[in-house]
């Protein structure tokens, strides 16, 4: 799998990063020209879409596979950590756990958090409606803000500005989609993209081409909505995790000639829920013990 390792170039990423901050102030732009309380909530759910895809840049940098520069990566990571309001220092030791001790809450330090939300239990109807309608995702998913930390400070001085300008231009409904891109529907997709990587799977017995799964979509705009960063392939993800996602695509044609890695189900159906294996079969050739 290495010799797909190549990273975009940095004038390639730059050109990434620059269509989803301008996207963001068009998003915003939009909202406050219709000037309508339900548009105002689709332009915000679509904000926060965008949101996710500047998140997911951040988890490309802190694997360095966002570009082919080491240092661009970290630089672009700390500047997107600032809006999100995430200490990238803090996300990268959090992300390194994760990978290394997936499974278990007492060492995962990215999911010991939401250990009340249960991801390690198989999904239901019932359990995944009761977080939605108790909103109980906000409070799992919403970050975790520290003024000890600069780039928290930064990051909300940020928000109180760009509030205040909002405010006083009396660009009441572009500031409204910004509060609730921000405060539901970002923790809304962490939320369900979590139960999508890992909800049922979550358990330290099994092997780890059993504790993530591909949730692989299809059809491009809805792709581009749930999964802004093609990161669909999760478990390629766990299984390489130095692979640019720009790659999953390649890669996951090689692994389906693996006859374990082939009896997955990989497309987005609600019956890739109920594919839990409890038995520990030997990983796939090459993946990350």
């Amino acid at each position: 799998m290495k010799h797909l390792c190549t990273p975009q170039s940095m004038m390639k990423g730059s050109l990434f990063l620059a269509a989803y901050l301008i996207s963001i102030v068009v998003l915003l732009a939009l909202a406050q020209a219709t000037h309508h309380s339900f548009t105002t909530v689709v332009f915000a759910a679509l904000t926060a879409v965008t949101l996710k895809g500047l998140n997911n840049i951040v988890h490309e940098c802190s694997h360095n596979s966002f570009s082919d520069s080491h240092s661009y990566n970290d630089r672009v990571g700390k500047l997107l950590c600032i809006p999100l309001l995430i200490n990238f220092v803090a996300y990268k030791k959090e992300h390194r756990s994760h990978h290394m001790h997936l499974g278990n809450y007492a060492l995962d330090d990215d999911f010991k958090l939401r250990q009340n939300l249960d991801h390690n239990r198989p999904i239901t109807w019932s359990r995944a409606l009761h977080d939605l309608i108790m909103l109980r995702f906000v409070w799992f998913y919403f970050p975790r803000i520290s003024m000890k930390k600069p780039s928290h400070s930064f990051g909300l001085a940020f928000y109180v500005g760009i509030g205040a300008a909002l405010y006083i231009a009396e660009m009441n409904y572009a500031m409204w989609t910004l509060i609730l891109a921000h405060a539901a529907f970002l923790p809304l997709l962490r939320y369900l993209i979590d139960i999508v990587d890992h909800g049922g799977l979550y358990a330290i017995e099994l092997d780890e081409i059993y504790k993530s799964r591909n949730f692989i979509i299809h059809n491009p705009v809805l792709r581009t909505l749930f999964f802004p960063r093609n990161d669909c392939y999760h478990l390629i993800h766990h299984l390489y995790p130095y692979l640019p996602v720009h790659c999953f695509g390649k890669a996951h044609e090689l692994l389906m000639e693996d006859p374990v890695y082939a009896q997955l189900l990989h497309h987005a159906s609600l019956k890739t829920f109920g594919n839990r294996v409890m038995i520990e079969p030997k990983h796939v050739e090459g993946s990350k013990p």
